[in-house]
């Protein structure tokens, strides 16, 4: 029996987008995932030539939203809920030896771990983590026996939207996605 590849930390999807430096420029990339140990980005406008990247970027700090009352849930918009700035140090860890100068152009997601990571910081991204789990496993509930009810699909939506999905998409796809995201979390 081989040996199935485990991560080291729990991770969870962070829409959002995160600023770095390269040389005398701040550019924009889309953030993807984050655990204590890194983070996925996606759409840098070019890959940096240096392995370390300063980063800033936010978390959303949630509530548990199991433990809202429903008409609270659906009034929550996700403008009124405290971000935490981030800036860190990240190594990228996807390997471009071999890669031509289009096909760095051309790659567009980019792990990176963190480099000697404040212990706060590290605790705010656990926080984070571990919240947006529960909340991920709240909102698969809201799928199970949701039947026709009106008001059972709009908390669905409403939750989705608080936790960067699309609102407007077909439930099952929705589902299918947060799924997805789910197994990520518990595949540690």
């Amino acid at each position: 029996m081989g040996l199935r590849f485990k991560r080291e930390y729990l991770r969870a999807p962070l829409k959002t987008s995160a600023l770095y430096i390269m040389e005398d420029y701040v550019l924009k990339a889309q953030l993807l995932n984050i655990s204590e140990g890194g983070l996925l980005l996606d759409h840098l406008p070019s890959v940096p030539p240096v392995r370390a990247l300063p980063l800033m970027f936010s978390l959303i700090d949630y509530p548990e939203l199991s433990l809202l009352h429903p008409e609270v849930l659906l009034n929550l918009q996700v403008a009124q809920l405290d971000k935490k700035v981030i800036r860190m140090k990240a190594r990228i860890v996807r390997s471009f030896e071999g890669f031509s100068e289009i096909d760095k152009i051309f790659a567009t997601k980019i792990g990176c771990e963190f480099v000697n990571p404040d212990i706060l910081e590290k605790q705010l991204i656990s926080q984070y983590v571990s919240r947006y789990g529960k909340n991920l496993i709240y909102f698969l509930g809201l799928f199970e026996g949701r039947g026709q009810k009106a008001d059972k699909v709009e908390l669905i939506r409403k939750t989705a939207g608080l936790l960067g999905y699309d609102s407007e998409e077909q439930i099952a796809r929705m589902r299918m996605k947060a799924l997805h995201d789910y197994q990520s979390l518990e595949s540690v």
